[in-house]
């Protein structure tokens, strides 16, 4: 059996791991793997800590906790560690091959300069063998012709080496896009439910509070089919210029999906996230909407808001629910309003 200092440590590991699964009764799946031979190898101390937390509060590890432990610590760090890692190596091996080509061609210079010397002393000398002269001569062409091969491979190693670090760039560049969303701008439902992890996270490390506001256009297909879809989506714009405008600084503005929006409120209490709510209800309240080729006025537009606070050790979709839940207790109490719900998950889920 093979052995080692790294494979004994590897094996400790493993077992540490299997060992808390199997007292949680965690199912010893290749990701739930993943997650606890992580958090018994300690390199990642916000997924320490917040197992820690999750486990003193009682809480269980269920499917979708698993999954969410998951993808807020292991995905990010292996897609993000893989690609640059594949990026640096790339630009790495460029690097070396275009140090190795220059070093041969260095020393193909030195062995041409060299049979120069050679050839010329043949012919100070007035050397008769003729044959001797022509295998020199045929020797310097040929190192003339390697010489002028390695000059373009090293210029060829060089652009690569430029195509590299563009692409990289490229790399971050597509990492943005793929968090933004097309038409309004501002971030997507995958960052919103990235970001609220990372929020959450970090709320029960430090203890501190974090809501979630969802808002939701009134009466919005009727308008866009009324008005045209170029019309629907000035609408979206606006709402989400005003979003943006209205929240505070560090808080995450999201298009959650249609004409759904969502806000990531860290270290803010219930009643300042219905604070947030009311503002933002009441600035888009007082703008109306303009036909930008005609200048007619259509009118003003309206939002349906929810707002909930994150409890310690939930899985975040759970306080995601509950805002949803207030987002729709505004539109049935008559929408243009602003619901904050301050309920046990179990209440609000059964209202």
């Amino acid at each position: 059996m093979e052995s080692g200092p790294e494979l004994d440590d590897a094996r400790e590991k493993a077992e540490s791991a299997l060992r808390h699964m199997a007292v949680l009764g965690i199912p010893p799946t290749p990701d739930n793997f993943a997650v606890w031979f992580a958090y018994a190898g300690g390199g990642d101390p916000h997924l320490r800590r917040t197992i820690d937390i999750l486990m003193d509060n009682g809480q269980e590890f269920d499917e979708i906790r698993n999954a969410e432990l998951h993808a807020r610590f292991v995905l990010p760090t292996y897609r993000t560690s893989a690609v640059d890692t594949v990026a640096d190596d790339l630009h790495a091996v460029a690097g070396r091959l275009s140090h190795t080509v220059g070093h041969a061609g260095a020393g193909a210079r030195r062995y041409g300069d060299a049979l120069s010397d050679a050839s010329d002393a043949l012919v100070r000398s007035e050397a008769e063998d003729l044959e001797v002269r022509t295998l020199v001569s045929g020797l310097m062409q040929e190192t003339r012709v390697m010489e002028a091969s390695n000059a373009q491979l090293r210029e060829r190693l060089e652009q690569s080496s430029s195509e590299i670090a563009h692409l990289r760039e490229t790399l971050e560049e597509t990492r943005r896009e793929a968090s933004t969303d097309g038409l309004t701008g501002i971030a997507n439902r995958m960052r919103f439910e990235r970001e609220l992890r990372t929020a959450a996270a970090a709320a029960m490390e430090r203890g501190a509070t974090l809501c979630v506001l969802m808002a939701d256009i009134d009466h919005f297909k009727v308008f866009n089919d009324t008005h045209g879809h170029a019309v629907g989506d000035q609408v979206l714009r606006l709402v989400a210029r005003v979003l943006s405008d209205a929240v505070r600084p560090g808080d995450l503005v999201a298009r959650y999906g249609g004409e759904e929006f969502a806000v990531v409120l860290p270290d803010c209490e219930l009643e300042e996230a219905g604070r947030i709510a009311e503002r933002i209800r009441d600035r888009i309240g007082h703008k109306h909407v303009v036909r930008r080729r005609s200048g007619a006025d259509l009118g003003a537009v309206t939002l349906s808001l929810g707002v909930a606070a994150y409890r310690f050790g939930e899985p975040i979709a759970q306080a995601v629910e509950r805002a949803d839940t207030a987002l729709y207790r505004a539109k049935q109490g008559g929408r243009n309003r602003v619901v904050v719900v301050d309920e046990p998950p179990s209440a609000a889920a059964g209202s």
